[in-house]
C-alpha cells in the first residue's frame, strides 16, 4: 500500500471512529496522522530543510533551488510551528562564523548575516553557543 493509500486510510478511520471534528480525536491518533505526513517528504524538502536548519536566507535557498521565496518562507514558518527548527552548524561554518565577526568593523549579527548568506536569527543563536563554549 502506499504512503498516500495507508495515510488516507488512518484518517477515513479516524473520522469513522472519533467524528468529524479533529479537535476531538485523540492526540496518538492526530501524531500517527503527522507522522505519516513527515515521511512523505521529498527528497527535495529534505535538501531545503537541512539548508534552513544551517542558517541560509530563503532568498539564497530560492535562487540555489529554484524554488520561490514564499514556499521557503512557509516551510520555515511550519517548521517554527512545529518546534523543528533547531539551527545546526558545522565546525567549519562555526570557524567561518568566528573569521567573518573578526575581520568586520561592524560585527552586528544583522551585517554578518548579510556577509555569509545567512538568517540573522542563525548567526545570532550561533554567537551566543559560540560565547558559552569560551566561558566554559
Amino acid at each position: 500500500m502506499s504512503s498516500n493509500k495507508k495515510m488516507a486510510a488512518t484518517i477515513r478511520a479516524a473520522y469513522a471512529n472519533y467524528g468529524d471534528d479533529p479537535d476531538n480525536w485523540p492526540k496518538n491518533v492526530k501524531k500517527e496522522i503527522r507522522g505519516q505526513t513527515e515521511e512523505q517528504h521529498t527528497a527535495e524538502n529534505k535538501i531545503l530543510r537541512h539548508l534552513i536548519l544551517h542558517g541560509y536566507t530563503n532568498k539564497y535557498i530560492a535562487q540555489e533551488r529554484s524554488k520561490t521565496p514564499q514556499y521557503i518562507q512557509q516551510l520555515r514558518g511550519r517548521m517554527k510551528r512545529r518546534d523543528e527548527l533547531d539551527y545546526q552548524a558545522t565546525p567549519d561554518e562555526l570557524t567561518q562564523l568566528k573569521y567573518t565577526v573578526a575581520r568586520m568593523n561592524k560585527h552586528n549579527n544583522q551585517g554578518v548575516a548579510s556577509v555569509m548568506h545567512r538568517d540573522k536569527d542563525w548567526v545570532c543563536y550561533m554567537r551566543e553557543k559560540l560565547r558559552r563554549k569560551t566561558n566554559e
